[in-house]
């Protein structure tokens, strides 16, 4: 579902086109060079590198959830308690399996 994949497509008479999958897609589309026809390369690498320009400008152009993380302080007095019992900052409770 979150797949990604980017590789060159042979088409007949020994041309290529680009073809990419990002995250949002379900299927692979071509490299397009207008609105409504694919950008077609006259070889393997030519279209292996544009794979690889569109792909890394996918993922660089985009933010990443939870890059930067804020603190955050307690609001109320209980939930200041409630965090030390989970932090180990007050009485803690020993657990014994039987």
């Amino acid at each position: 579902m979150n797949g990604y994949a980017a590789y060159p497509h042979r088409l007949p008479g020994g041309r290529y086109w680009a073809m990419i999958r990002v995250c949002r897609e379900a299927h692979p589309a071509p490299v397009m060079a207008g609105e409504d026809r694919p950008k077609v390369f006259d070889t393997r690498g030519e279209a292996a590198e544009e794979c690889l320009r569109h792909l890394v400008a996918f993922m660089n152009g985009r933010p990443i959830r939870g890059e930067t993380f804020e603190v955050v302080k307690p609001a109320t007095v209980a939930r200041a308690k409630a965090e030390m019992l989970f932090l180990g900052g007050a009485r803690t409770i020993q657990v014994e399996r039987v």
